[in-house]
């Protein structure tokens, strides 16, 4: 492969066209999916949502189990903009993402200009967004009392009417509910067929809804709006369901935008002004046929987007988009009824619920059924060359050096000379007092985001040092890279060395040298060097009878990562996990410099590490299995039978317990974790005052005395 097509945010279109994409895949071509959330809701199935009548799950789709099935690369990050010339997407808190080909499908946002908007009312859209704010209203209503509650809906188009009549069915049990409807126009649903917007005035009517025609608002108070006739309407909760508006990074890039800051694009749905960028949904402005801005649109541009992107990355003439005129158009009306519309003729009745239920769930089915969790990633090389080893299998020089220059470096006169005029190896003058601490460690690439991978490689290595009170001074980083065609891979070099480097600069690391490489797979390892003071290096053998056990971090990232590998695992559990691998433990192993024992809890899992703290020693531990903090989603896979590959291999470890057997708590235990947290053994008091000031951590149970009566059991645990 040797180009990139880069599709920018979570949308319907983005999410068909890549569906589709990888199916048959263009020559040449490496994919990729850059979203700032990793669950995209169906729009189509949001009223269904507020109303109760689906599920969160069923109703979003899962962005990162998508791309895995259809061997996409995964990028979860926000976009801050874009550098037109250089064909990059800027990325915050995180190295850029280089493209030969963009498509834009973003969404859009609520029109906030109204005075008091952005601060008093909760945006509709992004709808990713509005879901969780949902949830947060919920709680609130279940925690009112007293007065009546009064919520607004501000916005009478097809997304507000369907909002507010889904709210006033869900919540139609709360007493003395007021919902409120505010337009400016004479009537609901401007445009619409007037059988249609009769059949929405009687269930604005049977579900209680207050409708207020004519009242555009002039201003959003913190207890309810003003319009500009004056009227006042007291609200507890208002929602903002108003005309769209676009961000300002797509013209503040110099892309061609409208009035209202989309992106104007032309017949075959690539930007009028930068022919390497495409726009679908919301995001984009089709001047020749202007639509409104509803996902409906969008899935209806996703086959034409889908076609016109292959053809680009094929070289062949672009196809122009033609939008059918008549389509059938569905509302939902809060209770399981809906009314529809098509070349004229209106009906309405459950059996329309029933209709919109099943094209809807045939959408869900079509993204979740996409792909294959087992699907063979596409060659990485063009040809059948067979590609040298030794030193020969090293990357260029003009590769490497390209991509070292302005990286984020940190610098200690004691380590010599600067990465920019680096020697064959590199001195360092240990401070007077001090010990040298050294270590290494790496793991074969488990993501494609090949910034996160160098950041949390970085923090795995670190950890080793910080397991013994040191402070880390240096590292050498060795990166293995798989075969793949020069541009790409230079590509990914720099996003895997700026992951490295921002990682180490935020640890006052010397990123002193390193080598490279080029193989089957990906690999990434760190040599890594630190100093403590004679009289404070923590052993990890020192635990007393007595000590309580702390543990820093939760576990679960081995069969987070392995549910991950056969698509099973669901984008909160990973993002939690990837998240948790992000964290170093330089905080954590400062608070920790009273501490009798320490360990890093890795590829062993929390027994293995926490048998070799015992090891020669006539100790044992009880460990309270129901204190043990799993990531969020560990425990359930656990349950369903998912292991780390290593698993089998730390097994005999529970010989060394009063369990045999591998039970789903037990498995916790044995979980190898990638960048896991401290395992500490402090005194009571210590103890407590550490909880109080780190109430993320736990306290997992105890050393004690070793047993003899307890069959040689070293580790007991307490149910």
């Amino acid at each position: 492969m040797e180009r990139d097509l880069v599709f920018l945010g979570g949308g319907h279109a983005h999410v068909l066209a890549i569906r589709d994409l990888a199916m048959d895949v263009p020559p040449g071509v490496r994919i990729t999916l850059i979203s700032e959330h990793t669950l995209t809701p169906y729009s189509g199935m949001l009223p269904g949502f507020i109303a109760g009548h689906y599920s969160f799950d069923e109703t979003h789709v899962d962005l990162n189990r998508l791309c895995q099935r259809c061997n996409v690369r995964w990028i979860h990050a926000r976009a801050t903009g874009l550098d037109l010339d250089a064909k990059l997407v800027q990325l915050e808190n995180a190295a850029p993402i280089a493209y030969d080909w963009l498509s834009i499908d973003t969404g859009s946002r609520p029109d906030t200009r109204t005075p008091g908007a952005s601060t008093h009312a909760v945006g509709v859209k992004p709808v990713s967004d509005f879901a969780a704010r949902w949830q947060l209203l919920l709680d609130q209503v279940a925690s009112h009392r007293g007065a009546p509650l009064k919520v607004g809906v501000i916005g009478a188009g097809a997304g507000g009417v369907e909002l507010a009549l889904a709210i006033a069915h869900r919540l139609r049990d709360v007493p003395e509910l007021q919902c409120h409807l505010v337009y400016p126009g004479a009537q609901p649903l401007s445009g619409y067929p007037e059988r249609v917007i009769a059949a929405v005035t009687r269930a604005l009517d049977d579900l209680g809804i207050q409708c207020h025609a004519n009242s555009r608002v002039a201003n959003v108070e913190s207890d309810g709006i003003v319009t500009e006739n004056g009227a006042s309407i007291s609200l507890d909760h208002t929602l903002w369901c108003t005309a769209a508006s676009a961000p300002t990074w797509p013209s503040d890039a110099g892309l061609q935008t409208d009035e209202r800051g989309f992106i104007t694009v032309d017949r075959h749905l690539r930007s009028v002004s930068h022919p390497s960028v495409f726009a679908a949904g919301d995001i984009a402005h089709m001047p020749f046929d202007p639509r409104p801005k509803a996902g409906v649109y969008a899935v209806r541009q996703a086959p034409w987007l889908t076609e016109n992107l292959r053809r680009t990355a094929e070289g062949k003439p672009l196809r122009e988009i033609r939008l059918q005129q008549q389509f059938l158009s569905l509302l939902s009306l809060g209770t399981r009824s809906a009314v529809g519309t098509r070349n004229g003729i209106t009906f309405k009745g459950s059996w329309v619920w029933w209709l919109k239920d099943r094209i809807d769930r045939a959408f869900m089915t079509r993204v979740s059924t996409a792909g294959s969790a087992t699907m063979a990633p596409a060659d990485a090389r063009e040809d059948t060359a067979i590609q040298c080893a030794g030193c020969a299998s090293k990357l260029g020089p003009g590769l490497v050096s390209g991509n070292l220059n302005g990286l984020p470096q940190h610098h200690n006169e004691s380590v010599q000379p600067a990465l920019s005029n680096a020697e064959d190896a590199a001195t360092w003058q240990p401070t007077v007092g001090h010990d040298a601490v050294q270590s290494i460690d790496g793991f074969r690439a488990f993501t494609q985001d090949d910034y996160r991978l160098g950041h949390i490689a970085v923090n795995h290595a670190l950890s080793d040092l910080y397991a013994m009170g040191a402070t880390p001074v240096s590292a050498l980083v060795w990166t293995g890279m798989s075969f793949n065609h020069p541009r790409l891979q230079a590509r990914v070099h720099r996003r895997l060395m700026a992951g490295v480097a921002s990682a180490l600069a935020q640890q006052d690391c010397v990123l002193a040298g390193g080598h490279s490489s080029q193989g089957m797979e990906s690999h990434i390892g760190l040599a890594v060097t630190g100093e403590v003071p004679r009289d404070m290096r923590i052993a990890k053998s020192g635990a007393r009878d007595g000590d309580c056990l702390l543990l820093t971090k939760a576990l679960g990232t081995g069969v987070i990562l392995a549910a991950h590998m056969h698509a099973a695992a669901d984008a909160t559990s990973v993002e939690a996990a990837y998240t948790h691998m992000l964290q170093d433990n330089r905080a954590a192993s400062v608070a920790l410099r009273a501490a009798h024992a320490l360990t890093d809890v890795t590829g062993y899992g929390l027994l293995g590490h926490l048998l070799e703290m015992l090891k020669d020693r006539d100790l044992g531990a009880d460990i309270d299995l129901s204190a043990l903090p799993a990531l969020p989603g560990a425990m359930a896979l656990l349950v369903a039978g998912y292991r780390s590959t290593l698993h089998p291999a730390l097994l005999p470890q529970l010989n060394h317990t009063d369990r045999t057997n591998d039970t789903a708590d037990t498995a916790l235990c044995l979980d190898p974790q990638t960048s896991g947290g401290l395992l500490a053994a402090v005194s009571e008091a210590d103890a407590t005052a550490l909880l109080h000031t780190h109430p993320e951590w736990r306290q997992i149970g105890r050393v004690r005395a070793l047993d003899d009566t307890v069959s040689g059991a070293r580790v007991r645990f307490i149910p």
